[in-house]
């Protein structure tokens, strides 16, 4: 009897041994990738300033991403898509090289059922910019330049300007964002957020979406407004719920398409992996308001500073 609970005892600390290594394997190989980008930051950094800011932290990442649609009627498709900061914080403390998704900053969860059934729906490009990003704060505004180029064919060359800032009131926090960007083969656009955020419980939070954003190739205004509630399940699992509206000021004021999105998201290991599923149907003028379900199920993984 002896010799059996010995050996039963073997078994189960061997399979938790295998199941151990297995995953510091993969812990093993996250964490020397994350190394490499942090240090290649930090060659750079070192390049170009003195040791006076040892101590700051590098927040350098990558973000590397892969969504597939699943629309009615169609095929599912993917897209993959590459988020890279690489952040120099001792030269000058404000400086960032970066490799990210066209105006990652700004996109919104709901973009992305709308970009997929409206070819209208704001500037819904999936070009890569690469350039140098300087910020500063003045007034409570922070504010951030960028200068660079998209990463398509041919090569164009780009500038952009954006502007934050945090109002609160009794209840409600309004959240400014403004950001107005030049495009050479384009021109200008711009885009701005003024959402108003209300705290209802410890887990839930309240947003009223007003955005606008204008380009000056036709001078059409686009508007979006409506709820967002964003709701925290635990440490790991989020839900949040949108219904949107999006109108043209061109020919006339008309309602262009309602948008009903729900968005889970999950971190499936460590602070490092996260998954997301969003069904949605969106009621496009375009198709007579004619409903459009979809469904988008994406994987995120971060590397570097986490």
């Amino acid at each position: 009897m002896k010799i059996l609970i010995i050996f039963i005892c073997f078994l189960i600390g061997k399979s938790h041994a295998k199941s151990y290594y297995k995953k510091n394997i993969v812990d093993k190989a996250h964490r020397s990738f994350s190394k490499k980008i942090l240090k290649l930051s930090d060659n750079i950094d070192g390049f170009f300033a003195d040791s006076k800011h040892d101590d700051i932290e590098n927040r350098s990442k990558l973000t590397i991403s892969l969504d597939t649609y699943f629309r009615e009627g169609r095929g599912p498709y993917a897209i993959p898509e590459l988020n890279y900061r690489l952040v120099l914080p001792r030269t000058e403390k404000r400086l960032q090289v970066f490799i990210e998704s066209e105006d990652k900053d700004k996109e919104t969860e709901i973009d992305e059922s709308q970009a997929k059934t409206n070819p209208k729906s704001k500037d819904n490009d999936d070009d890569l910019t690469a350039g140098l990003r300087y910020m500063i704060e003045k007034s409570g505004i922070n504010l951030s330049t960028d200068t660079g180029v998209l990463v398509n064919m041919p090569v164009v060359v780009f500038a952009r300007f954006t502007a934050k800032k945090k109002v609160t009131f009794t209840n409600w926090v309004l959240k400014i964002n403004e950001q107005v960007k030049w495009v050479n083969d384009e021109g200008f656009t711009s885009d701005l957020d003024l959402d108003f955020d209300k705290r209802l419980s410890k887990n839930l939070v309240l947003r009223m979406v007003n955005n606008t954003f204008w380009n000056d190739e036709d001078y059409i205004i686009r508007f979006e407004n409506g709820p967002s509630l964003f709701q925290k399940i635990n440490q790991k699992m989020a839900l949040s719920y949108h219904a949107h509206v999006i109108t043209f000021n061109e020919p006339s004021f008309v309602v262009e398409q309602y948008v009903l999105q729900v968005t889970y998201k999950q971190r499936l290991y460590k602070k490092w992996l996260f998954m997301q599923m969003t069904p949605y149907i969106n009621f496009p003028r375009q198709r007579n308001f004619h409903r459009t379900p979809g469904f988008v199920l994406g994987f995120e993984a971060i590397a570097g500073h986490l």
